[in-house]
C-alpha cells in the first residue's frame, strides 16, 4: 500500500510491542520500519526500466529477509542506545543535515530570506532536541533489551509485505524460494478508510504518557478499526465475484479466468475483468448501481504479430509475468510498441479504451530485434486531477 498507511502500521505495532517501555521513540522506529521495505525504489537509478519494474516488492518484501533484518536492527539500535558515542553519531548526523542543505541552497543559488530563515529555524530546533535529548542530565536511555528491539522491527518489517499482499500489484513474499507475486486485490493500494482513522487513534495515543491506559486504547482502537475494515473489504470482495460471475453467466460468456480489483481511493466501484479465448471482457461496478451487474466491454487480445516474441524475448516474459498475462499489446509507430496492463482498471472511466488503463509501458525493438522497455509512459499523475477524481466520484455515486 502507500508509505502513509505502511508507516501508520509499523508504528501502531510497535507501539503494542514497546511503547509501555520506550513511549513514543517505539512509534517513531515502527514508523521507520515500516518504510525500510520501500527504499528498494532507490535502486530505479542503477537499473533497466524493466529491472526496476521486476525488482520492487521483491527481495525487500521477502519474508525471510524482513525477519533476518529485524534480528539485525533490533541488535544495532539496542546497542545504539547503550553506548557513549551515540550522541556523538546524532549530532554528526546532524551536522551532515547543516551541510547538506547548505550546500543544496548555496548550489541551487536559492538564498532567499525566507527560506534561508526557515531552514536556520529548523535546523535550530534539530540542534536543541539533540541537545535535551543526548546531553541534558535529565536523559534517559530507553529501557529495553536485545530480544524486545527486534520484536519490535519484526512487527513493523513483516506487517509491510503482509499489507501489500492485500493489493492488486503483487509481493514476492516468498522470495528467495518462489518469484510468486502474491495478491489478493481485494483493497486499493490507497484507501483512506483504512489509514486515516488508524492515524487519528495514533496521535490520539502519542499524547498520552507511555505507561497511561488511555495511550493502550486509542492504539488497540486504530488497529482494530484498521483490521475490521480490512475484513469489510475481503467482505466486498466475494460480494463482487458473485455478482461479476452472474454477469458473465446472463452474458453467456465462456471464460478461462477471472479478476476483480478495487478501484482507487475506495472500495465501493470495483473492476472486473475476464480472460476468453479471443480477448477479454472488462467492466465496472459500483454498489451505488442501479442494476446489479457489471457493464461490460470487449477487449482484444491483439498478439497474432507478437506470437514469437511474447514467447522469447526476455523483456515482454519480465512484463507478462508482472501482469500475470493480463495485457494488450499494439503497435504504434517503426519499431515503437505499447504494452498495456489490464489489471489495475482504466483512466477516466473509458473501459473500452486500452490506451486509458492506468498501467501503460513504451517499448522500442532494437536492430538486434531485441524489445527494449523505454518508460511507464503517461500516467494519471500527468493528467488532469480534478477531471479524474470529478469521473472518478460521478462513477462510485452510479452516475455514469
Amino acid at each position: 500500500m502507500d508509505s502513509l498507511s505502511q508507516m501508520v502500521l509499523g508504528a501502531g505495532v510497535a507501539e503494542i510491542a514497546l511503547g509501555k517501555k520506550i513511549g513514543n521513540r517505539a512509534m517513531v522506529w515502527g514508523a521507520i520500519a515500516g518504510t525500510i521495505p520501500d527504499l528498494d525504489v532507490l535502486a530505479n537509478g542503477f537499473m533497466s526500466p524493466v529491472g526496476a519494474l521486476a525488482f520492487h516488492r521483491g527481495i525487500t518484501h521477502s519474508l525471510l529477509v524482513n525477519v533476518i533484518l529485524a534480528l539485525i536492527l533490533g541488535f544495532v539500535i539496542h546497542h545504539f542506545y547503550q553506548r557513549p558515542w551515540q550522541k556523538w553519531v546524532a549530532v554528526g548526523s546532524w551536522s551532515l543535515m547543516v551541510i547538506g542543505i547548505s550546500g543544496s541552497m548555496a548550489f541551487l543559488g536559492d538564498w532567499s530570506t525566507i527560506k534561508l530563515l526557515i531552514a536556520l529555524g529548523v535546523l535550530s530546533f534539530g540542534g536543541y532536541s539533540i541537545y535535551k535529548r543526548y546531553f541534558n542530565e535529565y536523559y534517559t536511555k530507553p529501557d529495553a533489551s536485545v530480544k524486545q528491539w527486534q520484536w519490535l522491527f519484526l512487527l513493523s518489517l513483516v506487517t509491510h509485505p503482509i499489507l501489500d499482499c492485500f493489493t492488486t500489484y503483487g509481493t514476492q513474499i516468498l522470495l528467495p524460494f518462489s518469484n510468486m507475486r502474491v495478491a489478493f486485490n481485494n483493497i486499493a493500494v490507497a484507501d483512506p478508510l483504512y489509514t486515516l482513522p488508524f492515524l487519528v487513534c495514533l496521535i490520539a495515543a502519542a499524547v498520552y504518557p507511555k505507561t497511561h491506559a488511555r495511550r493502550r486504547f486509542w492504539i488497540r482502537s486504530g488497529l482494530a478499526v484498521s483490521s475490521l475494515y480490512m475484513a469489510f473489504t475481503i467482505f466486498n470482495k466475494t460480494r463482487i465475484n458473485t455478482i461479476f460471475e452472474s454477469t458473465l453467466i446472463k452474458e453467456k460468456i465462456e471464460y478461462s479466468r477471472y479478476m476483480t480489483t478495487p478501484t482507487i481511493l475506495n472500495n465501493v466501484l470495483w473492476s472486473g475483468i475476464a480472460e476468453t479465448d479471443t480477448g477479454y471482457v472488462y467492466g465496472m461496478y459500483s454498489f451505488f448501481d442501479a442494476e446489479k451487474t457489471f457493464k461490460l466491454n470487449v477487449i482484444s487480445k491483439n498478439r497474432k504479430d507478437f506470437i514469437v516474441a511474447l514467447e522469447n524475448d526476455s523483456t515482454l516474459k519480465t512484463l507478462r509475468w508482472f501482469s500475470d498475462d493480463f495485457f494488450q499489446m499494439k503497435q504504434v509507430g517503426e519499431n515503437k510498441f505499447e504494452y498495456y496492463d489490464l489489471r489495475f482498471g482504466t483512466f477516466r472511466m473509458k473501459a473500452s479504451d486500452p490506451d486509458q488503463f492506468v498501467f501503460k509501458f513504451n517499448i522500442e525493438k532494437s536492430e538486434l530485434g531485441d524489445f527494449i522497455l523505454k518508460d511507464q509512459g503517461d500516467r494519471p499523475r500527468d493528467a488532469n486531477f480534478a477531471e479524474a477524481f470529478e469521473g472518478l466520484w460521478n462513477r462510485i455515486m452510479g452516475r455514469i
